[in-house]
């Protein structure tokens, strides 16, 4: 495995054209070889929404991989046959698909909790697709990568059992307006022990971080409690840095928070809670709701 690995994170605002997602691809490509990365990362959903994996788009994004001998991440709403899945795809140096993970935890309805799933938004359409059912580790000739995506990054167990399972770097793959949050990384990189590179479509804050800030190098300079490096506005772009591998596995050797767990205290985590029952004097925002506690999936 190597010490070092180049990774270039895209930001690629999406209005649901996937063709037009795609032509832009190639100048990030060239960006990222330019560069000289191992790996490019594109957002959520932008290849195109209930396509099959031999769609055209998904063949030009695998031969953009091939042709800079880069592995690639991308994401889509891949069709499978009456039903649909939130799929990011992992394709290797060579432009073949090397796996892919299924998005455990689908967004779904209205502001300001975006739950539960009664609303006619186009959000809700994940609830009643394909969800993955375990985190997935790609194993990549620098070292083992996990994919989150989207909503799947506010569940501290997500973020947890990648990396419990393996993975050194993080990748989380947004759709969606705002900012990545920086809180979420920072602190699943210092709880974790691993970098995390994160995306997003119509929003702003692409960037990495690493425990405790470190393992990364890259042009400009850090600021306090934010990623780094980071797009700070809104719109295309790409930003680019190189992790020290070596650095960061000497970290997760040492992490006290793995030579400091306690899993013997930890069973409410695998348990079906039900906090809300605390709050009978609480009416439910939409009646609906005492019928889908705890279902991810209608």
């Amino acid at each position: 495995m190597k010490d070092d690995v180049k990774i270039t994170l895209v930001q690629l605002t999406d209005n649901g054209d996937g063709d037009y997602v795609v032509q832009r691809m190639p100048d990030f490509f060239r960006q990222a070889a330019e560069n000289g990365s191992d790996m490019i990362v594109f957002p959520e959903y932008v290849l195109g929404y209930k396509i099959p994996i031999g769609h055209d788009r998904v063949k030009r994004f695998l031969g953009l991989a091939a042709a800079h001998s880069m592995y690639a991440v991308s994401g889509l709403v891949e069709n499978h046959g009456t039903r649909w899945a939130t799929t990011a795809i992992v394709a290797d140096r060579q432009g073949t698909i090397l796996g892919r993970y299924l998005k455990s935890h689908p967004a779904s309805g209205d502001a300001p909790y975006f739950w539960p799933p009664v609303s006619t938004s186009p959000s809700v359409a994940e609830a009643k697709g394909i969800l993955g059912n375990q985190f997935q580790v790609f194993h990549l000739d620098f070292g083992p990568i996990g994919i989150l995506q989207c909503y799947d990054g506010y569940f501290p167990e997500a973020w947890g059992c990648t990396s419990y399972a393996g993975a050194e770097i993080i990748l989380w793959i947004n759709g969606r307006e705002g900012q990545i949050e920086d809180a979420y990384c920072m602190t699943a990189a210092d709880c974790y022990g691993c970098v995390v590179a994160a995306n997003i479509t119509n929003g702003s804050n692409t960037g990495f971080t690493g425990p405790r800030g470190s393992c990364i190098s890259a042009p400009g300079q850090p600021e306090p409690g934010r990623l780094f490096p980071r797009i700070a506005n809104r719109g295309d772009g790409c930003v680019h840095a190189t992790i020290h591998l070596h650095d960061l596995r000497k970290q997760r050797k040492h992490l006290r928070q793995m030579h400091q767990r306690r899993p013997e205290m930890y069973g409410l985590l695998t348990q079906d809670v039900k906090i809300w029952q605390d709050y009978p004097d609480i009416p439910w925002i939409h009646p609906e709701c005492e019928s889908l506690t705890n279902k991810s999936q209608l």
